[in-house]
């Protein structure tokens, strides 16, 4: 990545969510560096099924990666980029963070986190010099969505670009809290509109138990 960027690079593995913050090996390795854009990729959920029948260490996984993970990483590079008064964080959402759907219980939840977490970030750095987005993904070409594809045998599908979907993210950096990938209003609302929330529910269970049977 470095070659190709034409730039220094330094690979690092943080476990953030996963330690005690002083077992946490990102803040200790990048101590030295000044960060100009932060992005939270991380969370995916390889299988997606009842809620009892997964368990509860992986509920509590997905919970510390999604949750616990960005919050920290907000906080240890965002407070920096806003003392400095100049700097960028993408946290990465989901689709799934629209309303509850069966098979979604801990992900979906997990992701409306992200979400909320982004647009608040957003509105109090604003006016500091930092510009925040959550990005909002479908169906994208990622490793994890791979792999929950192949554990099912079954063909992907219309996948998203990642190189596409990461240049729309540095596109609009600095437009809005949220930016939904792939959408006619991608600075719009939900999608489900005006639908009750428990209409949005069950369309959001139609909607897994679709992507399960396509998967």
């Amino acid at each position: 990545m470095a070659r190709r960027a034409g730039c220094p690079g330094r690979a690092v593995a943080p476990t953030y969510g996963r330690t005690p913050p002083a077992g946490r090996s990102g803040p200790r390795a990048t101590s030295d560096l000044e960060f100009g854009l932060f992005v939270y990729n991380a969370g995916g959920d390889d299988r997606s099924v009842a809620f009892l029948d997964k368990d509860l260490g992986s509920h509590l996984e997905l919970v510390h990666r999604n949750c616990l993970g960005p919050l920290e990483a907000a906080y240890r590079f965002g407070g920096p980029m806003v003392a400095r008064g100049r700097g960028a964080v993408v946290l990465v959402t989901s689709g799934a963070a629209w309303a509850g759907g069966a098979t979604l219980a801990a992900y979906g939840a997990t992701k409306a986190f992200d979400l909320i977490l982004a647009e608040s970030l957003w509105a109090e750095w604003r006016t500091r010099g930092v510009d925040v987005l959550g990005l909002v993904l479908g169906k994208t070409d990622t490793p994890s969505m791979r792999r929950a594809f192949d554990a099912e045998g079954k063909p992907y599908g219309e996948l998203a670009d990642p190189d596409e979907v990461a240049a729309a993210a540095l596109d609009h950096l600095a437009d809005c809290p949220t930016w939904i990938y792939g959408s006619d209003t991608p600075t719009g609302g939900s999608p489900f509109g005006a639908l009750s929330r428990r209409d949005a529910v069950l369309a959001m269970s139609r909607g897994a138990s679709a992507h399960g049977d396509d998967a």
